[in-house]
């Protein structure tokens, strides 16, 4: 029986960079840093880098693990207001910062049966679209990474299956989720803006 890499298919099928184990990672690390903590850890090391790792999701007591360990991407935006200067001397623009937007969360994997190699993966395709059609926040389960950005749950946005040409037991595909935020009502933060109104 041949056996695979199932991290260097899925970055044969065009992904393209291989990102650090984080599990492992954050094995030899969890003494040294205890709960997970951004102050912790260099910045640049994770924002917008892509790490293999279980990713499970919940929804109403059901649990989907994504397959084979994907590759997972975090990224954060500001929403920024730019007023151009008038002048002719003058450069630049003055910056008003407006919000901080959700995170973007970018997962590709690849769908593959270990057990029967070159059979399409039929059933890992079904529960990742049962996934997708879920149109409510989905739990994140026990993953220290999302846990560093306070992510606790997700929406996912859209999923693409990508071509495998001469691939019949493989199946890329991508998911694109942004973390969601309960919002509650704060009463302190309403009566002030009254009383600037008001004066």
């Amino acid at each position: 029986m041949a056996e695979f890499n199932i991290k260097q298919i899925l970055i044969r099928a065009a992904l393209d960079y291989v990102g650090p184990a984080f599990p492992e990672w954050y094995k030899k690390n969890q003494k040294k840093y205890g709960l997970p903590d951004l102050r912790g850890i260099n910045s640049k090391q994770l924002l917008g880098y892509k790490y293999f790792m279980t990713v499970k999701l919940g929804y109403r007591g059901r649990v989907f693990t994504l397959p084979n360990e994907p590759l997972v991407s975090i990224g954060l935006a500001k929403t920024i207001v730019k007023t151009v200067t008038v002048g002719k001397n003058k450069k630049g623009t003055v910056k008003e910062y407006i919000n901080t937007d959700d995170y973007v969360i970018t997962i590709k994997g690849l769908c593959m049966d270990l057990v029967n190699i070159g059979l399409y993966p039929a059933d890992q395709v079904a529960e990742l679209n049962d996934l997708t059609e879920i149109n409510d926040a989905i739990d994140v389960v026990d993953n220290a990474f999302f846990e560093l950005f306070g992510i606790r749950r997700l929406v996912i946005e859209d999923i693409q299956f990508d071509e495998m040409i001469g691939e019949s037991g493989m199946q890329k595909y991508t998911i694109r989720a942004l973390s969601d935020t309960d919002f509650f009502a704060d009463l302190n933060e309403k009566d002030q803006t009254k009383i600037n109104l008001l004066a």
